[in-house]
């Protein structure tokens, strides 16, 4: 329920500002900006860079809302599609300036391990070595593979969401999160999958 009026909210606020009440753009940054700070800083460790894309992405949005307005149908996830894409381009521009590897920038972003669910570890009543192993486990993840765990269980996105953010089918992105819990439970076994959405989700 919290989750529907929240993004009726965003909705609401979305469509009046392409109606030309500029007041709402403020509050959706407002809405959005700490949630696509941490989502970024998990992609780039070079701040700078990161508030550049931020409004960039918001400059953009702001100035093209005629052109966008009609294409974006989900407003949270355009906004983590558009800092992902910025970043990946700025980063590939810098590679490509200090002639290092391009090509690894294009395929994927070093996605950085941090979420609030290693609090959260803490509270399950499962041994030290079980919890070492879970993190150690998750740090060995594929990239991808932590980037989706972070959307789906610490930004709380859908999968047509996620699917738009990876730039993979909804299926697809289905089978990454299934894999990466499969992967932790086989490697941190007797934990089970059940215990792993406990640990991941915000919820309490």
């Amino acid at each position: 329920m919290k989750r529907n009026f929240h993004e009726r909210n965003i909705d609401f606020l979305w469509k009046s500002f392409l109606n030309g009440d500029d007041k709402c753009f403020s509050v959706i940054y407002q809405q959005h900006i700490e949630r696509l700070l941490s989502y970024g800083k998990k992609l780039s460790s070079d701040t700078g860079l990161l508030h550049d894309c931020i409004q960039e992405v918001f400059i953009d949005l702001f100035l093209k809302r005629e052109k966008l307005g009609g294409n974006i149908k989900n407003l949270k996830s355009y906004l983590f599609v558009a800092l992902r894409n910025t970043l990946i381009k700025k980063i590939i521009r810098i590679k490509k300036f200090e002639q290092l590897d391009v090509e690894k920038s294009k395929d994927e972003l070093v996605f950085d391990t941090e979420y609030s669910f290693q609090d959260k570890l803490i509270e399950q009543e499962i041994s030290t070595e079980i919890k070492d192993k879970l993190w150690e486990a998750i740090n060995k993840l594929p990239s991808k593979q932590k980037e989706i765990i972070y959307l789906k269980f610490e930004v709380e996105m859908d999968y047509p969401e996620i699917s738009d953010i990876l730039n993979i089918s909804v299926e697809s992105a289905r089978k990454l999160l299934y894999r990466a819990l499969l992967s932790l439970r086989e490697k941190v076994a007797p934990i089970t999958i059940g215990t792993l959405f406990l640990i991941f989700s915000k919820k309490s």
